[in-house]
């Protein structure tokens, strides 16, 4: 019987430790919580004050929805119509540029401006596929730097990327760039006519009414005997690694949609950025050509010369900036 009693107590005291223990570690949890929440919050406080990370904008959008940014476009379109680019040779060289980030340098994009300029034979029309600037304020900088192709009587075509939505960025870049969804043809001295679609994917996503305007393009466009459908837009398709792990990526339901939608309409290519890596893939006969990023930090900066003819030639050429390279060497 003492040997029971005994137990019991035993028993009872070390229930009375094993809660103690779980109030302990549930308190350890609480507080390790606490530190954590702290912590998130002195660190959004510093990313979303310092005017180069918009943390809040990298998870989610708080500022114009993909439809109303569609909308403004559409205006612009409505008012001053489409471009034709005409008397063009058959085959022809285009220059394309993309994940600029202009922070305090512009190194890089004086390269890809000088090159092109340099090439009397280029295409009298640039690409850029998004993310010109890194942080606010800059796009004047951007331009600035981009002058001398519209003084040489050439021009370059813009879609937005995710950084030129950022710190409520839009209005800015509609004010200075006036659209980012639209088309414009190019037609050669033969008579071959090559149709070029600019899609603005900054938020990751097309939303309702681009993605209805862009069949509808399509369908209007679909008899009139394009040799290419070239399609241009930031955000790339297929995700094949974890560079680009926030929101502003396509989901995989709007991939097949478009891909989809891209192999009905005959699409040739579709540009992209915004991953800062080359890759070429082809799906349903659709070739996905993404850029490599042109900024100024990127350990290997390129821009993009695409050959247009009966097919493509891609070449990728380095901008290598020597004064950064001292600077790494000391």
């Amino acid at each position: 019987m003492d040997i029971l009693k005994d137990f019991e107590l035993k028993t009872t005291k070390k229930k009375k430790k094993m809660k103690n223990n779980t109030k302990y570690d549930s308190w350890r949890f609480l507080r390790a919580l606490r530190s954590v929440e702290m912590t998130a919050v002195v660190l959004l406080l510093l990313l979303t004050s310092c005017g180069k990370y918009d943390f809040l904008g990298m998870l989610m959008s708080f500022d114009e929805t993909p439809d109303e940014r569609f909308a403004q476009s559409m205006e612009y379109n409505d008012m001053n119509g489409y471009d034709k680019i005409t008397d063009v040779p058959d085959e022809y060289r285009v220059y394309a540029m993309t994940d600029v980030h202009i922070d305090n340098t512009t190194h890089n994009l004086d390269k890809f401006v000088a090159g092109y300029l340099d090439d009397t034979e280029a295409a009298p029309f640039a690409l850029c596929l998004g993310d010109l600037t890194n942080g606010k304020d800059k796009f004047d900088v951007f331009l600035e730097h981009v002058q001398p192709v519209a003084d040489a009587g050439r021009k370059i075509y813009y879609t937005a990327g995710n950084h030129d939505l950022y710190f409520n960025q839009w209005p800015d870049f509609v004010k200075r760039f006036h659209t980012s969804t639209y088309w414009f043809e190019v037609q050669t001295v033969s008579g071959f006519k090559d149709l070029y679609i600019a899609l603005e994917s900054g938020s990751g996503t097309l939303g309702v009414d681009q993605r209805e305007w862009l069949e509808d393009v399509l369908k209007a466009k679909k008899n009139e005997g394009y040799r290419h459908i070239i399609v241009f837009t930031h955000t790339h398709f297929f995700k094949k690694d974890g560079s680009q792990g926030h929101t502003s990526n396509f989901n995989m339901e709007e991939t097949y949609d478009l891909a989809d939608l891209f192999d009905r309409y005959d699409v040739s290519m579709v540009l992209q950025g915004h991953s800062h890596h080359r890759d070429m893939t082809v799906f349903k006969d659709v070739v996905y050509l993404r850029l490599d990023a042109l900024k100024d930090a990127a350990k290997q900066a390129f821009y993009t010369i695409l050959t247009v003819g009966e097919g493509f030639r891609v070449e990728s050429v380095e901008c290598r900036v020597e004064s950064l390279e001292l600077k790494n060497r000391n």
